[in-house]
């Protein structure tokens, strides 16, 4: 009867291993740590031979021909009897496995103590699945591809300090191996060179007291409170960027040409999230190849010009800006958010260290005649407004979340306003290198379309 039961679970089993081919990815996102003394003979494209298939059934139908670890991912009785669909998770695992013939039994991260962290907080890294007899010295922990010290160790949890070099961000887990030595690895992910401001919750007057002609969408002004936030010191640069890009691209969350980036998941999949743009060229004529984009695409990942690693990055869509925050499990500032911090705490009609405006505190111009002269400036080239934050008067327009209307004022809620529930344009705000005096005041509404791009458009983020 056992041995029916045996042949039979085989014939279906292989009816739909052949039936529905099982893609080379692991069911888990964890860390492979010690193989197993069975080998299924996987080939590079992680398919298995079928006749390593069938040793590996006869083997499973005899609990002492059962490697332990094929026990425990197999969930194999004690009567040599496996479930079909354990059996399947089993293949999924085999398919997916780091190195060709080799199994893992998988130590697995449960969960992090807090997302949000600053240096010199105290996380602890919640595990499962480590082996009792497992050591601190097998043990390692790495933020950013750099180790950092075990504050204290068990079998359940490992605790470490955020060292003073980790700027302020969200934490997520990413798969490390080190299958060579044998040993443990937490490997954790910050936000990329970002320096979060932590403003506080407050009230402030946002929009235009005078009504004035072309400024009827600020109007009226209204008392807005918000919960405290964090909102990045800068605009997002290059270097941010093309950081980003990178780590996407590896996750399968964008593709890239010659061209452009584009969304390949997610709920704007094909949408343009960078252009490639090269300079104003007219029959040829060069006419200005200084207001580009800076980061290249080589097929192999995303680099920055020399020198243009802190300029902000530019010719990104509200695609791109929206990704770039959804990525780090961050956000887009909403208007009100984006409003409030450009003030300073001090109802400042622009975003500068006093609340004036000038070219010694603001980086702004218009002029179509001398428009090849100007262009945005790094990162922390003008003093920063009472929130120490810089570039809020001008240097690049920044995306915001919210959909545009006109006459939202007259019905938003007053208490963290998201913005209308549907629209056409996305918000912009603040001024930039091109762009008058006018437009660079705290109130100051623009509108562009989500796909738009253009060098004087960039982004920062938040997080709440």
């Amino acid at each position: 009867m056992q041995t029916l039961r045996f042949y039979f679970s085989l014939f279906i089993i292989l009816l739909v291993f052949f039936a529905f081919p099982i893609p080379a990815v692991s069911i888990f996102q964890v860390q492979p740590a010690v193989e197993s003394t069975f080998r299924g003979d996987i080939n590079e494209d992680g398919r298995l031979d079928i006749f390593d298939l069938l040793e590996m059934l006869k083997m499973l139908s005899s609990p002492e021909g059962q490697p332990e670890r094929i026990r425990q991912i197999a969930d194999v009785d004690e009567s040599g009897s496996v479930d079909i669909f354990d059996l399947l998770g089993l293949l999924k695992v085999l398919s997916g496995a780091e190195e060709p013939g080799i199994i893992y039994w998988e130590p697995v991260i449960a969960s992090l103590s807090q997302r949000v962290v600053d240096p010199g907080d105290t996380l602890t890294i919640y595990v499962e699945n480590f082996d009792e007899a497992t050591t601190a010295d097998s043990v390692k922990a790495y933020i950013d591809d750099r180790e950092v010290d075990l504050l204290e160790f068990s079998l359940e949890s490992i605790m470490i300090i955020i060292p003073e070099w980790f700027n302020s961000g969200k934490l997520e887990l990413v798969v490390g191996t080190d299958t060579t030595n044998s040993i443990y690895i937490v490997k954790i992910a910050g936000i990329p060179g970002i320096t979060m401001v932590s403003l506080p919750a407050d009230s402030f007057r946002m929009g235009t007291i005078v009504l004035s002609p072309g400024l009827d969408d600020e109007w009226p002004a209204h008392t807005v409170t918000l919960d405290a936030f964090q909102i990045s010191a800068t605009e997002i640069t290059n270097a941010q960027y093309a950081a980003y890009l990178n780590q996407a691209l590896k996750a399968g969350e964008i593709t890239a040409t010659k061209d452009s980036v584009i969304g390949a998941s997610g709920e704007y999949s094909g949408q343009t999230y960078l252009e490639f743009y090269k300079g104003f060229i007219i029959d040829s004529t060069p006419i200005d190849t200084i207001n580009r984009c800076y980061i290249k695409y080589d097929y192999a990942g995303f680099n920055v010009v020399p020198d243009k690693e802190n300029w902000p990055v530019v010719f990104v869509t509200w695609y791109g800006a929206y990704a770039f925050a959804k990525h780090y499990g961050i956000s887009l500032p909403t208007e009100a958010e984006w409003e409030y911090a450009c003030r300073g705490g001090k109802q400042y009609k622009y975003g500068t260290d006093d609340g004036t405006i000038s070219s010694e505190k603001a980086n702004y111009n218009y002029d179509p005649e001398q428009y090849v002269l100007n262009f945005p400036e790094e990162a922390y080239m003008y003093s920063p407004n009472p929130f120490d934050l810089f570039n809020m008067a001008g240097n690049v327009r920044e995306w915001c979340s919210d959909w545009y209307d006109p006459t939202y004022y007259f019905s938003s809620p007053r208490h963290n306003p998201p913005g209308p529930e549907y629209g056409k344009e996305r918000v912009a705000r603040g001024g930039s290198w091109n762009t008058c005096e006018e437009a660079c005041r705290s109130a100051n509404r623009i509108f562009h379309e989500p796909s738009y791009r253009i060098s004087y458009l960039g982004f920062r983020v938040v997080r709440r």
